[in-house]
């Protein structure tokens, strides 16, 4: 039979004064000490130090000084001298890039949780012995700058400036740790340099191309206006006209030559599944055909006999009603237009397009449309007539600029017709089955779903066909004749990089009424924008104005000529400022090959979900082009005769196992929002400020006007809402240590984070109670190091033997949500676990104790940076460290230690609590069981227990039958007896 071992508590050979006081541990538990205490408190621990940070009259810890201590000591410390990377450098490199900010002059709140995402991970990976890159610029052209100087009568370039000082400054009070000596900024003649050098490469490579396209165009103010700078009635933000819509000749690049590329490497990338959604759904492939439908009567002179027009429901093509143009299309002109309809198409044409203004997406629209006069013989029956019409909801730049109206199988296109009239053609598909039939039905007699070609005249040989089937021959017959074929067509549109506005790079091309468009030659590079020109919002582009700069001669004639007027896209800016980041400093190239190529893809890369499409699109499509231009990359290096053939194998490796083919970013993190706390009047529903609420007894808040509760919602942070927070505020009222550990704590960074600031006093407690820790692991010196007391583990108490275990618990936790997860909330909520444990631990003697301290204070580090420094110092100043073993070099700084390794045997319970059932129902439990005992064992344990005679033994002392067992290891063993 086997026996029930209870484990015992090994005799403590010394007494433990004050770390095992009543005071003390009551301390630690509430997280706070009162004057008397401290007092009392610092008379017992003669080595306490971190108490000396905390005022004595209000308990709480002085961050200002604490935290200037280490901002001094950090700004003391020589920056690295930049040296091409080893093969060893190369595989231990860790690329954390965070979404550079605009310069507005302001750090919110959403700045404050980002950036401090990014330093948690930059610091937490060079703890694990990563090689780290973590730099910072900013995106510092585009047109907020712009307006704030035409209303304050400052030059941008001043304006931003003054921003980034006091921006950088800000970034500095929360404690981030960037390479500044990476820094850049957009805005910068030196990084524009290679912006518009860039541009001519993608120029060189046919990647760039000029031609018409719409503008919004405000007639008073004679300029062109961003999407954003016109209201929802189609007006001028400034003027109050009504906008119109105007073609000027912009630059476009060729994006959708890349399409496929960047489809096809989406399913590699470690990114959330709904970036990569909306990524594939905004190149949008669609498989189908192109049909030709041949102007009937053909139109003499006329562009193209023939109107193309892309499907992917080939199967609907006998279905047509009508053809819809785009209002832009070439044929909606005077000179192809029959006399009879031409002057009320164009007026019409023209609305459509005015009526777009305000950045509203015409694809949406339904209504709008007017008959052209102008009809198209259908592709596989030229007998068949099929009219045209000028849609609102067609673009030009998108397709082909025109579409087939089938309206018995589209929602849209059955609601033109009724709108405007148009004969609608009967069915041509319908559902397979009637199982399908119910499932396709709507309001409208629409039949949207694939099925089966009606036996109908107007599907000739195709009846019966299944839709997929009637695709292919359809296609193939059309193919035959000339009249269609089948085609790949993407949502994707080319880049329009133009911008007709003063603050950005302005495109580096020299127009020619010889030559046509010149490039600017790279010795002439960059193309300055001027100085001292007046910004007013009005009469055009600024740099048109600027006759000094404008006229210059032909770079290949000689000849007079004109600089391009326009400024790109600040996308273009930051599109390869990453690339820019591993080579700030290089004047003679964007960037050296083999330190782009040492370097990228980035490792991880943070920032907002707003950015999922456009930025990281963008991006993706520079980096592949740069890469297969050779810029950068493994074969970029490959012949180069002075890099080693140990680092182009590391290079090698680097491109391989992450990103690939020119990919920028191997894993992408998106953070959420940051949402205030907002209160509304509950009858009019204007927004209060605070001062107009009055918080009462119970946190109940009431209008001070009216006495009436108001409603509270968490929303998004604005000025109108009066629910911002200032981040400098908060760093001054509860340090910027507790604000970090605040912001991570509230919820994982993926998801929105209502802000709430009344809580935060928790942060400070927990630190408070970190301190008193360290403070008893100085006063309490351990007994011998702990590889000693490792060596001499089976010998261990219970308490001892817990510690551990709590202490690579915590361990696995932090690693795990720092490394893969990204919940970094659950990583705090680990290490306060630990702490609080380590806040019962009676033998603070013993070395687990020590070394449970050690590895969360080097765990808490980067997240709270300068408490992290100064537990560490403390620590590291006493004997504590010493006698643990841990530390050889007095003095040492936490951040040049190594994260703490997990030891996987640790993580076994020390002991187990076994409820016993006896038929279902509980009877006793088995205490300080031994882990993982199997139920033969816990069945014997179980019979020898008094409380067990009466359920498991007859009333002759005979055992009972013993029918089945049910055992949940560690937890549970039910005995089913009669």
């Amino acid at each position: 039979m086997l026996r029930l071992h209870r484990l015992r508590h090994h005799a403590v050979g010394r007494h433990v004064l004050a770390p095992c006081s009543a005071l003390t541990r009551n301390a630690c538990a509430h997280g706070t000490f009162t004057a008397r205490q401290l007092s009392t408190s610092s008379a017992r621990l003669a080595q306490v130090k971190f108490a000396h940070w905390i005022d004595k009259e209000t308990g709480k810890l002085d961050t200002a000084k604490l935290e200037t201590k280490w901002k001094t000591r950090w700004a003391e410390a020589k920056p690295p001298v930049r040296k091409p990377l080893t093969a060893a450098e190369i595989d231990r490199l860790f690329y954390v890039l965070v979404m550079f900010p605009y310069p507005s002059g302001v750090l919110h709140m959403g700045h404050v949780r980002v950036y401090t995402i990014s330093d948690v991970l930059t610091r937490f990976h060079r703890m694990r012995g990563k090689h780290v890159v973590s730099p910072m610029g900013w995106d510092a052209f585009g047109l907020p700058a712009e307006n704030a100087a035409i209303e304050r009568s400052i030059a941008p370039a001043q304006w931003t400036r003054q921003n980034i000082a006091t921006m950088k400054d800000q970034l500095s009070r929360i404690l981030t740790d960037f390479d500044w000596d990476r820094e850049l900024a957009t805005c910068d003649p030196a990084y524009y340099k290679w912006t518009q050098h860039i541009f001519l490469q993608l120029f060189k490579n046919d990647m760039v191309y000029r031609k018409d396209a719409v503008v919004n165009w405000d007639p008073i103010d004679q300029t062109v206006l961003a999407n954003e700078q016109v209201d929802k009635d189609g007006r001028s933000w400034r003027s109050g006209a009504v906008v119109e819509q105007r073609k000027l000749k912009q630059w476009f690049a060729r994006i959708t030559r890349y399409a496929q590329d960047l489809l096809d490497d989406l399913d590699a990338l470690n990114w959330p599944d709904h970036v990569k959604s909306m990524q594939a759904n905004w190149i949008g492939r669609s498989e189908g055909a192109e049909f030709e439908f041949a102007l009937d009567p053909p139109i003499p002179d006329a562009q193209s006999k023939a109107i193309s027009v892309f499907t992917s429901r080939a199967d609907t093509l006998f279905g047509v009603s009508y053809l819809a143009i785009a209002p832009d299309h070439w044929l909606v002109s005077a000179d192809h237009l029959p006399a009879e309809h031409a002057n009320h198409v164009l007026k019409r044409a023209q609305e459509m397009l005015s009526g777009s203004s305000g950045g509203g997406d015409r694809s949406q629209r339904t209504k709008d449309g007017v008959f052209t006069g102008l009809y198209v013989a259908h592709p596989l029956d030229s007998a068949r007539r099929v009219p045209v019409y000028v849609a609102d909801y067609v673009l030009s730049d998108y397709g082909t600029g025109a579409v087939m109206g089938v309206p018995a199988h589209d929602v849209r296109d059955h609601e033109f017709c009724q709108i405007n009239s148009v004969p609608v053609h009967i069915p041509v598909v319908e559902p397979e089955s009637s199982e399908f039939a119910e499932e396709s039905k709507s309001e409208l007699p629409v039949f949207t779903g694939q099925g089966v070609l009606r036996r109908i005249p107007e599907n000739g040989i195709y009846g019966g066909m299944r839709s997929a089937d009637a695709r292919t021959a359809i296609v193939a017959a059309a193919a035959a004749i000339g009249s269609g074929k089948s085609v790949v067509n993407y949502r994707l549109r080319d880049w329009l990089l133009s911008r007709q506005r003063f603050w950005g790079a302005p495109v580096p091309i020299i127009h020619c009424a010889s030559c046509g468009a010149v490039p600017v030659p790279e010795s002439d590079l960059p193309v300055e924008l001027p100085k001292n020109i007046e910004l007013s919002g009005r009469g055009g582009s600024p740099l048109a104005r600027a006759t000094e700069w404008l006229n210059c001669k032909c770079p290949s004639c000689s000849g007079p000529a004109t600089r391009d007027t326009d400024t790109l896209d600040t996308f273009v800016d930051s599109s390869w400022y990453f690339l820019r980041y591993t080579d700030a400093h290089n004047t003679q190239r964007p960037f050296d090959a083999m330190a782009a190529s040492s370097m990228m893809p980035v490792d991880i890369y943070i920032g907002g979900v707003e950015h999922a499409i456009l930025h990281l699109l963008y991006s993706r499509f520079i980096s592949k082009f740069l890469w297969k231009t050779r810029a950068y990359g493994a074969a970029a290096v490959e012949h180069d005769s002075t890099v080693s053939s140990e680092v182009k194998e590391a290079i090698a490796r680097r491109e391989t196992r992450g990103a690939r083919n020119g990919e920028p970013f191997t894993r992408l993190l998106t953070q959420g929002m940051v949402h205030g706390l907002t209160y509304k009047d509950p009858s009019s529903g204007r927004f209060l400020r605070s001062d107009e609420v009055q918080t009462e007894k119970g946190n109940v808040p009431r209008v001070i006007r009216t006495g009436e509760t108001p409603t509270m919602s968490f929303e998004k942070m604005s000025k109108s809402k009066y629910n911002g927070v200032d981040p400098g505020a908060t760093v001054d009222a509860y340090g910027a240590d507790a604000t970090r550990l605040h912001v991570l704590y509230l919820a994982p960074p993926q998801d929105v984070l209502e802000w709430d600031t009344q809580s935060i006093v928790g942060m400070q407690r927990w630190i408070l109670r970190l301190g008193r820790l360290v403070d008893t692991a100085c006063a309490s010196s351990a007994r011998e190091s702990i590889v000693c007391a490792l060596n001499a583990r089976n010998k261990w108490s219970k308490e001892a033997r817990e510690t551990y275990r709590h202490t690579h618990v915590a361990i696995q936790h932090a690693t795990e949500s720092l490394e893969a997860s990204f919940s970094l909330n659950t990583a705090i909520s680990a290490l306060i676990k630990l702490s609080n444990y380590l806040a019962t631990v009676k033998d603070c003697e013993h070395p687990t104790f020590g070394f449970g301290l050690v590895c969360l204070v080097k765990m808490v580090a980067p997240m709270a940076p300068s408490i992290g420094e100064e537990l560490w110092e403390i620590l590291s100043q006493s004997k504590c460290l010493h006698n643990l073993g841990l530390v050889d070099t007095p003095n040492s700084r936490i951040f040049a230690q190594s994260w703490p390794v997990l030891d996987a045997s640790a993580l076994k319970d020390v002991s187990a609590t076994v409820v016993v059932q006896i038929n279902g129902k509980v009877r006793f439990k088995l205490e300080d069981m031994v882990p993982d005992q199997d139920q033969s064992e816990l069945v014997q344990i179980a019979s020898t227990m008094p409380q067990a005679q009466k359920w498991m033994f007859e009333a002759t002392g005979q055992p009972k039958h013993i029918v089945k067992v049910i055992h949940v290891p560690n937890k549970l063993i039910n005995i089913i007896v009669k």
